[in-house]
């Protein structure tokens, strides 16, 4: 649940609640990964979570469907850009644990994250036209 420089992602926007409580932190960067060590401790450091930061090296996420993992993605660096953008003016507002719990679990509904990826690749194919 950590930024760069060690500040914790809090989550303050509805939009990014499918992260709430769903996104863990390695704060040491275990180097290149040249074997099965790397992934060992990525996945020991991710347990539950869907998202994972790494200190020095980004975001990760994962997912049983390639539609909510790329939401995920999309979801999580968005949230973190707002989240800088919000500590440069002041302290940011969390959103309520029993709301933010609520959010997650109705935005993670398997249709909501295909509506939401077939959204992002409409974009995409637009912008590639």
């Amino acid at each position: 649940d950590h930024l760069a420089h060690g500040h914790v992602l809090i989550i303050s926007h509805m939009d990014t609640c499918v992260l709430y409580d769903d996104c863990a932190f390695l704060p040491k960067w275990p180097g290149v990964p040249v074997g099965n060590e790397e992934g060992e401790i990525i996945s020991a450091a991710l347990g539950d979570k869907r998202a994972i930061l790494l200190a020095h090296h980004g975001l990760l996420v994962a997912s049983s469907t390639v539609e909510e993992a790329c939401v995920l993605a999309v979801l999580f660096e968005r949230a973190a850009k707002m989240q800088l953008a919000a500590m440069a003016v002041g302290e940011i507002q969390p959103i309520p644990e029993a709301l933010g719990r609520e959010a997650h679990d109705w935005l993670l509904k398997p249709r909501r994250s295909q509506a939401a990826f077939e959204y992002y690749a409409r974009g995409v194919s637009a912008r590639t036209k």
